[in-house]
């Protein structure tokens, strides 16, 4: 739906806007479980409905490339380890909210995954991932009115880029993870090392 339609509706009918914030609540505790395949189903669906609905309904979005204000890094691993490291830093899979189109410089246009993260403030950050052509995987970020709140999310600002902070902790944490097993792994293979050179004694 046209987001100044939906605005005018929400705002001609106030109870609209009591129901539709417990529809996202409900959607919202629902996505948070959801697996993988139950996931994909939306990047299959969205754009067949798009081509269908013929912009009657935002399915899809338009964003830039690299040079876009929402992108904040390329992780140099799979878009499932990005989505699973993500969601181990607090993230959820996220339904209630666009595909996201951008140029076909780096690999698929279509965004691959998005997640969201709900703020005590009634703010949300939402983080949307691409698979590049590489095997690596792009990251967006933007801040949000919560869907939770329907009107201030359609007439509300939008800010760029992790704003809290959430995905650079969650993408930081993994790293340091990463590192400690690194670490620890070193000195046992240095152990097994010397204990390969040691003397033998009869």
């Amino acid at each position: 739906m046209d987001p100044s339609l939906a605005v005018e509706l929400l705002r001609e009918y106030p109870q609209l806007v009591a129901v539709v914030a417990i529809v996202a609540r409900v959607a919202r505790a629902w996505q948070a479980s959801l697996t993988w395949p139950e996931y994909r189903l939306k990047r299959g669906v969205f754009p067949v409905v798009d081509r269908v609905a013929g912009g009657a309904i935002l399915w899809v979005s338009e964003k830039g490339g690299r040079d876009d204000a929402e992108f904040l890094t390329t992780i140099d691993a799979p878009y499932r380890e990005v989505v699973a490291t993500l969601r181990a830093g607090g993230g959820s899979l996220h339904l209630l909210n666009s595909l996201k189109r951008r140029p076909d410089a780096h690999g698929d246009p279509l965004s691959i995954a998005h997640l969201v993260w709900t703020h005590d403030d009634g703010t949300q950050s939402e983080a949307y991932l691409f698979a590049n052509a590489d095997g690596s995987t792009d990251v967006y970020v933007h801040h949000e009115p919560s869907t939770d709140h329907p009107l201030r999310h359609l007439t509300g600002s939008q800010s760029n880029g992790d704003v809290r902070g959430v995905v650079a902790d969650a993408l930081e944490k993994e790293s340091e993870t990463k590192s400690r097993a690194g670490s620890d792994a070193r000195p046992a293979a240095s152990r097994r090392r010397r204990r390969s050179h040691a003397p033998l004694t009869l």
